[in-house]
């Protein structure tokens, strides 16, 4: 193969493409493609340069995920050996044991030494920390070498139990981290990705600062945290906001002078998005989580979960879970998804994109992390769901006007499909699906 030569390629100047473009366009002016994200972002159709950079090297290989939900410890065993044996390298539980026996039975035959565990839902930290140290012990395993999660909420445990918990976490799990920032909720509730990353990184503020004052160093407790988000359907806007968070997480590690550079970086755990899921012409969700899966990737996350096409309605339908399964492989096995970590460095329009997110994402933080050291979390949680909410009802306004256009719901409809949404349905077009 000879090497390629881009001298050979004659080169245009910036009007040479504008008038392209003004050609193209007919009677339509330039601006009608520019890019409202959110009120502080404007993004324009296209990108010449950038002398902007929010490359972050050194990301690892990402872990593919599912879901796991059963109405029994014994139910979720099958599900989490099925999507083991499906290809998966790590899955999530949607509910926490209860007991030592509940987890035994829930990881039977499940080798936790080779894959990602994670375990939704826990409340009781430090119990479930101790029944995982048993299972590890009574299978001869090293619990310092377990790769995971627990999703525990910070904010629910008394000064007390957290104390306890991080200190029996260090000196027990190395690589397990105990606590999970939900950014998935806000997302659930409509928020945009500015306001995803500045949920994140406030909650996240807060952990660091809660777990520095029990005693432990900001490696320590950096290493404690995953953050979880939801991927919505804006791709380029979902890349940026990955790259935008990374790169702010960073930033506010580095004001606290880690001992240790790899500090700088942190676990996120992407899902595609539920709220953006469609109850008529169901199987376009299978479209939209592969989109948001490669939005997620690009974005340099660590994991990345497919939600079924039907995760609405359905709990464990097989058939589902194999076809999200399948959605990652054939990103990794066709489209070579896991051969590179780095693929939107040097993108001119993904750099500014990435600018102007992470500028705007760290200004809200500002303004949100003010309220939640000053006034306290209950302040701060009534002034992102009044945030959230406005958002929410501008996107609502555009999707009923046609500005926004949801396929299937307000725009290709499929007149043969009667299906319908509960009253209760809290998705993106759930008020446009009901009967």
């Amino acid at each position: 193969m000879s090497t390629l030569n881009f001298e050979e390629f004659d080169k245009s100047s910036i009007e040479q493409w504008q008038q392209l473009l003004t050609k193209e366009l007919g009677d339509r002016a330039q601006n009608s493609l520019t890019w409202q994200v959110s009120e502080d972002v404007v993004m324009e159709p296209y990108a010449f340069s950038s002398a902007e950079s929010y490359a972050i090297e050194g990301l690892p290989t990402w872990e593919m995920m599912q879901g796991i939900q059963g109405s029994s410890p014994a139910a979720m065993n099958k599900l989490a050996l099925e999507a083991l044996m499906g290809g998966c390298n790590a899955v999530c539980f949607s509910s926490a044991p209860t007991s030592a026996a509940e987890l035994e039975l829930m990881l039977k035959d499940v080798y936790v030494q080779y894959i990602s565990l994670h375990i939704d839902g826990v409340t009781n930290l430090k119990g479930s920390a101790q029944w995982l140290k048993q299972l590890c012990d009574s299978r001869e395993l090293h619990s310092k070498e377990l790769r995971g999660a627990f999703y525990t909420d910070f904010n629910s445990l008394t000064d007390d139990d957290f104390a306890d918990s991080v200190h029996f976490l260090k000196d027990h799990f190395v690589l397990f981290r105990g606590f999970a920032v939900d950014a998935v909720a806000i997302h659930e509730a409509g928020a945009n990705p500015i306001q995803e990353i500045a949920f994140a990184l406030t909650e996240g503020h807060a952990f660091l600062v809660r777990a520095m004052d029990a005693g432990l160093t900001v490696d320590e407790a950096a290493a404690m945290i995953q953050f979880n988000f939801a991927t919505g359907s804006s791709y380029f806007a979902e890349i940026a906001k990955y790259r935008a968070f990374r790169w702010a997480w960073k930033s506010i590690i580095e004001q606290y002078t880690p001992e240790f550079g790899c500090s700088i970086h942190t676990h996120i755990a992407a899902s595609t998005s539920r709220y953006y899921q469609t109850a008529k012409d169901a199987h376009n969700n299978l479209l939209r989580a592969t989109t948001q899966a490669m939005s997620a990737l690009i974005g340099g996350v660590n994991s990345v979960k497919v939600e079924p096409y039907n995760a609405n309605t359905t709990l464990d339908d097989a058939a589902a879970l194999r076809w999200s399964r399948n959605i990652q492989q054939l990103l990794t096995e066709e489209s070579y998804f896991e051969s590179y970590r780095s693929a939107a460095n040097g993108s001119h329009y993904i750099e500014q994109f990435t600018g102007k997110v992470l500028r705007a994402g760290w200004s809200l933080f500002q303004q949100w992390d003010a309220i939640r050291g000053g006034a306290g979390k209950a302040a701060f949680d009534k002034q992102w769901t009044k945030d959230v909410a406005e958002h929410q009802f501008a996107a609502q306004q555009a999707l009923a006007s046609g500005k926004r256009v949801i396929v299937g719901v307000n725009k290709y409809v499929n007149k043969s499909d009667s299906s319908v949404v509960a009253h209760t349905a809290k998705t993106f077009t759930a008020s446009h699906e009901q009967a």
